[in-house]
């Protein structure tokens, strides 16, 4: 009975040595976490709250149904960039005149304004196809390459310019005679389509935007981009123009012109030091967790 008495003593003793070493350890995990916030919030920088922008928009690739250039006539040069910002082609069929797929209008590609972070989104170019009838040959295929170039105004800091962006473009020019129209909500004749897929950023099928994620002077922000009209088409739609299903597009109306307006916001995603103690505490305490369970 003695004995039992010993070994149980020594047992009680082992486990609270044990149990004050793992306490001591936990309070200095506990300890570094939160001097790792504390730094973090003393080196962040302040958040950007006004920014200066521009955007440059061009063509940096185009064919047209035939696999060639030729029939594609490139002009209005952005300035910036070397890159046409207007391609037309086709033979007219009526004094219309040839269909045409622009970017920026008489800017040329080129636009300047002020946006607010976390405020709505600011118009910026507007992308414009006039979809007159034609003979072709017929756009194709093409590239729009888009740069935002950013400067912090409050607080002032350097330029940064976010990462391009390329919209890979498959055109179907459609038939103006009547049959069947894969465009169920089209009027006669049949709407043209656009699939659009874009590299450098990613797709909120939820609200149609497109989400660039950056970071400028140690904080993170999105840079959202919209395009009215853009989201996913019908897999009829995707297979008409020689796209997988679920693509991402828009259509455009006949014997119109077609405009589709971009906008940006900006908005700030900066993890805060509260939320990253938090997270240092619960790791703590997965840890005291998992130690009691083996120590069972």
């Amino acid at each position: 009975l003695f004995n039992s008495w010993l070994s149980n003593q020594y047992v009680s003793k082992r486990y609270k040595m044990k149990a004050a070493t793992f306490t001591k350890r936990a309070i200095q995990s506990l300890v570094g976490t939160l001097a790792v916030a504390a730094s973090f919030g003393a080196l962040a920088s302040p958040v950007v709250t006004l920014w200066g922008f521009e955007v440059n928009s061009g063509f940096s690739a185009y064919l047209d149904s035939n696999n060639s250039t030729s029939g594609i006539t490139a002009s209005n040069p952005n300035p910036n960039l070397g890159m046409p910002s207007l391609l037309s082609w086709g033979v007219p069929a009526t004094p219309a005149g040839q269909s045409s797929l622009g970017v920026g209008a008489a800017t040329n590609g080129v636009f300047n304004g002020l946006i607010i972070t976390d405020a709505p989104a600011v118009d910026t170019v507007q992308v414009i196809h006039n979809n007159y009838p034609v003979f072709t040959p017929a756009l194709k295929s093409a590239t729009l390459f888009d740069l935002i170039t950013l400067q912090a105004l409050s607080p002032v800091g350097v330029p940064f310019n976010a990462a391009a962006l390329n919209f890979n473009i498959k055109f179907l020019e459609t038939t103006n005679s009547e049959g069947t129209c894969v465009v169920t909500t089209s009027p006669t004749p049949c709407n043209d389509i656009f699939v659009v897929d874009v590299v450098g950023a990613g797709f909120d099928p939820l609200t149609n935007t497109l989400v660039q994620k950056f970071l400028y002077d140690t904080n993170w922000y999105s840079a959202v981009v919209s395009i009215d009209g853009l989201g996913t088409l019908t897999d009829a739609e995707c297979a008409a123009a020689g796209a997988a299903s679920k693509c991402i597009g828009f259509t455009t109306v006949e014997n119109e012109s077609n405009v589709f307006q971009v906008s940006l916001a900006i908005n700030n995603s900066v993890p805060e030091p509260g939320s990253l103690a938090l997270f240092g505490l619960a790791l703590v305490g997965l840890g005291m967790v998992r130690r009691r369970k083996n120590a069972a």
